[in-house]
């Protein structure tokens, strides 16, 4: 059996939620000015053939993006289309917005992941979405959409993260990376040590949820945040993390770690103990928009990103 792609999962969902025939979807998303083979795109979708094999069943980043037509006038027609065909009005919209955050959002992160594609980014900027101060509903709906059709088109999260930031600052005057987190308390205090090999495993409701990830020994580091760039990175983590909130990276035989300006702040709790120190408090505490002072990491140590995101330091190997 084919493994579902990330376009194949967006032909299909539109079809089953929406109604939008396979055809339409792809007048709708591609400039069909565009030739290929001697023929324009739009006459290409008219042939059912080269439609199913070369469009919706395209295999990641076998369509290349100049192919495409204007993503975010794409995504209001989609979007559009698919409030009018859940009912219209309010009610409509709000099954929209549940079915990209939920259903739809699932099954795009597996097909990503089923491709080998780091699926971790696309939830995020869903709960990055859903926790956005908006004046419309219907431009969450928008966004989640934007999201899920972008991503099928390219099968490339962070180009779709890219876009869809992109036209929250032009269009809706917000960003990905304007949450504010709820208060946790931030008891005064210091620890630090260093170990050859570390990696980092997330702590939630006080139990291990695995992988572990190893941090890079490379100069540049890891990178972790909600939608970090480079090739060092971890994205596991909550909605108030900023897109690049911390690096760590080691120096001299020892681990360092550095607030990256996020909005939400940086603590080290002391395996040694339990004593806490804050690397960067909250913006909203008028704090300068700056990277942090380097601190020292040691083994078992917890790492805390802003209001619930932990992870415990663990030692990988001596030497």
């Amino acid at each position: 059996m084919a493994t579902d792609t990330p376009s194949s999962v967006m032909y299909t969902d539109l079809r089953q939620f929406g109604g939008i025939a396979h055809r339409d979807t792809a007048t709708v998303l591609f400039d069909g000015s565009v030739s290929i083979g001697g023929k324009t795109l739009s006459a290409r979708i008219d042939d059912r053939t080269f439609l199913s094999r070369e469009i919706v069943h395209a295999k990641p980043g076998s369509l290349h993006p100049e192919l495409f037509s204007d993503f975010p006038v794409a995504a209001k027609k989609i979007t559009s289309r698919l409030i009018a065909a859940r009912g219209g009005g309010q009610a409509g919209c709000s099954e929209v917005i549940a079915h990209y955050r939920g259903a739809a959002a699932t099954c795009m992160c597996d097909a990503l992941t089923s491709n080998d594609i780091d699926a971790i980014p696309y939830g995020n900027v869903v709960r990055k979405i859903m926790s956005l101060h908006l004046e419309l509903e219907s431009d969450r709906a928008l966004l989640l959409v934007m999201l899920f059709v972008i991503v099928g088109c390219l099968a490339d999260p962070r180009a779709a993260i890219d876009a869809i930031d992109a036209f929250a600052a032009s269009e809706l005057a917000t960003s990905l990376d304007t949450l504010v987190g709820d208060e946790a308390p931030r008891p005064q205090a210091a620890s630090a040590a260093h170990e050859t090999r570390l990696g980092l495993v997330r702590l939630v409701n006080g139990a291990f949820r695995p992988p572990i990830h190893e941090l890079s020994c490379d100069p540049a580091g890891t990178i972790i945040g909600c939608l970090p760039n480079g090739p060092h990175s971890i994205a596991d983590v909550d909605a108030d993390v900023s897109r690049q909130h911390v690096r760590i990276w080691r120096e001299d035989g020892r681990w360092l770690v550095t607030d990256l300006n996020s909005t939400n702040g940086t603590r080290v709790i002391s395996g040694a103990d339990k004593s806490v120190h804050i690397i960067a408090g909250p913006q909203a505490e008028s704090r300068e928009p700056s990277a942090s002072e380097p601190f020292e990491l040691r083994n078992s140590d917890i790492l805390c990103l802003g209001s619930t995101t932990r992870f415990l330091v663990m030692k990988l190997s001596v030497g």
